[in-house]
């Protein structure tokens, strides 16, 4: 058993102070200031010991405020900030947004943007190769019909260190995921690409089964295999659906069996590894057994 957990993906916001162009009316339960104050009780009941922010915004700003709020905050080991992949000084940009040793990679929100295409560019192909020789990162959070193209892509960068987010967000809702495990597994043989099992809980409909939320997460083992998976909170998008406990609990649940070398990583190794975060979690974190039972 892991004596702590890593949650490889987090959020906080301040629609007050940043511009986040996907945050509105339609998502009434979030569209508001988020503090990561929220989440310490339910993170140490959880037993996270460590985290990593992952950016929500466009905005430039974003990162200087995120940083400075995560000084209050020590066990989030792990930033990933945006940069403008097409900017022509991005060498310059990346170096001194590693300044900070917390910053580890890059996020642009691409199943968010009109242009399905973006990740094909001639101007984003010379930005990855940028973030290949700065050592940055790249998470990739796609719609599922995204991935193909992903696959062509992160192919002619095989020094990129490229994670994917929320598992390419499976079409759970829909009932048919043949497309996106052929599309998945294309992906995952590529050997420099990881995934995050995370913000799979709202991808289903309202009252669903979680049958098909199992399906998933089996045929991302059977691709990736635990050495390349890791887990994702997904907090605060995922509260609108589930605590952050219930998240952690419902995902224990559609785990394989897995050995204790195994368990280690997913809950905890993989994420260290591809973000490289410090081996030791935090101080003062309980053990997770209370996880453990209730898988």
């Amino acid at each position: 058993m892991p004596t702590g957990i890593t949650d490889a993906h987090l959020h906080f916001w301040s629609p007050a102070r940043i511009d986040y162009f996907w945050l509105g009316p339609h998502f009434p339960l979030i569209d508001r200031e988020i503090a990561l104050d929220e989440l310490e009780p339910q993170r140490l009941e959880a037993g996270v010991s460590q985290g990593v922010f992952v950016q929500a915004s466009h905005d430039p700003r974003e990162l200087n405020w995120v940083l400075g709020e995560l000084d209050r905050f020590p066990w989030v080991g792990g930033v990933v900030g945006w940069l403008d992949l097409t900017a022509p000084d991005l060498n310059e940009q990346g170096k001194a947004f590693m300044r900070d040793p917390r910053v580890k990679g890059v996020r642009h929100l691409t199943h968010d943007i009109p242009d399905g295409r973006w990740l094909a560019r001639d101007d984003v192909a010379a930005g990855l190769n940028t973030l290949s020789e700065l050592e940055l990162s790249l998470d990739l959070v796609l719609r599922p019909e995204q991935l193909r193209l992903a696959t062509e892509v992160v192919e002619r960068h095989p020094g990129l260190n490229v994670i994917l987010d929320h598992l390419g967000n499976p079409p759970l809702a829909s009932g048919d995921l043949s497309a996106w495990a052929s599309d998945v597994s294309a992906l995952a043989a590529l050997p420099n690409v990881s995934a995050k099992v995370s913000g799979l809980l709202t991808r289903l409909a309202p009252g669903q089964d979680k049958a098909l939320l199992k399906e998933a997460v089996e045929t991302a083992f059977e691709c990736f295999g635990p050495g390349r998976l890791m887990f994702g909170g997904d907090w605060p998008v995922a509260t609108q659906v589930a605590s952050y406990q219930e998240t952690l609990s419902t995902l224990a649940r559609t785990l394989p069996p897995l050995d204790t070398a195994e368990t280690q990583a997913f809950w905890g190794g993989t994420a260290r590894r591809v973000y490289r975060l410090a081996a030791d979690p935090a101080p003062g974190v309980q053990a997770l057994s209370s996880l453990e039972v209730r898988r």
